[in-house]
């Protein structure tokens, strides 16, 4: 027969995983969501290569229809029913002849079906690009008080970098390093409430005219079943046997 802690630690065991749900059999397809100024656009990017292990590479760009801006990316993401990762490099160019704020999310589904707390770690490093068609004249800085970085899980916030920073102005061609921040450690540690169906990244920034914003990212997170009720009733139930026993 099992001894009393084994049966303790099988039966959470089944009541938890028999919620988890199957993993993506391939990379899910990335969402890009553009607003610039009062118009916003939206792109669903396929993988355009997987892996054996279901990791994707997205590779391409996507402009405004008037292109008034351009946004190139160069990401690998995967995910399944309690992790999710993306990471990579996008770059936003104003190819307008004014400034303008950008909001640009990039997010990936999981397949969690199942109540889960979280476990994230994120970072980014930004700078701003200008060139030769400017004069090099160029800006980077703050969209209204909202953080340079947001990460979001479902409808749930994560965690933000840069929520304070200043404008990056650049006279001649070249590149102009903000800085990078990270959160969580080299492994997930970031406690978070929630492992939601998705996870997102989401830059805001004003960029002058003919300039360029530049990102290097990361973000990864693990959830954690939350137990039914009745692996919870299990859990009292031997936890009062154990207490009986040792009385």
């Amino acid at each position: 027969m099992l001894a009393f802690g084994n049966r303790l630690r099988l039966a959470a065991s089944v009541a938890i995983c028999g919620l988890v749900a199957p993993i993506y059999a391939d990379a899910p397809a990335m969402t890009i969501i553009v607003t610039a100024g009062s118009l916003a656009k939206s792109n669903t990017v396929p993988a355009t290569s997987t892996s054996a292990g279901g990791v994707g590479t997205y590779i391409g760009s996507f402009a405004a229809s008037s292109l008034a801006w351009n946004c190139n990316y160069n990401f690998t993401a995967a995910s399944g029913a309690d992790y999710a990762s993306q990471s990579g490099s996008v770059s936003m160019t104003n190819n307008s002849e004014s400034d303008l704020a950008f909001a640009m999310t990039l997010s990936i589904p999981t397949a969690a079906l199942q109540q889960m707390t979280g476990l994230f770690n994120g970072s980014v490093s930004a700078a701003l690009v200008t060139s030769g068609a400017t004069g090099g004249i160029g800006s980077m800085g703050p969209n209204g008080l909202a953080p340079m970085w947001v990460a979001t899980t479902g409808s749930s916030a994560v965690s933000s970098l840069f929520n304070s920073w200043s404008t990056v102005t650049r006279s001649s061609p070249g590149v102009s390093f903000i800085g990078s921040q990270s959160f969580g450690g080299a492994q997930p540690s970031l406690p978070t409430a929630s492992f939601g169906e998705s996870i997102a990244i989401t830059f805001n920034f004003v960029l002058s005219a003919g300039a360029t914003a530049s990102f290097s990212t990361a973000l990864a997170g693990v959830g954690i079943p939350v137990p039914a009720p009745s692996a919870l009733a299990v859990l009292a139930v031997a936890g009062i046997g154990a207490r009986r026993r040792r009385r």
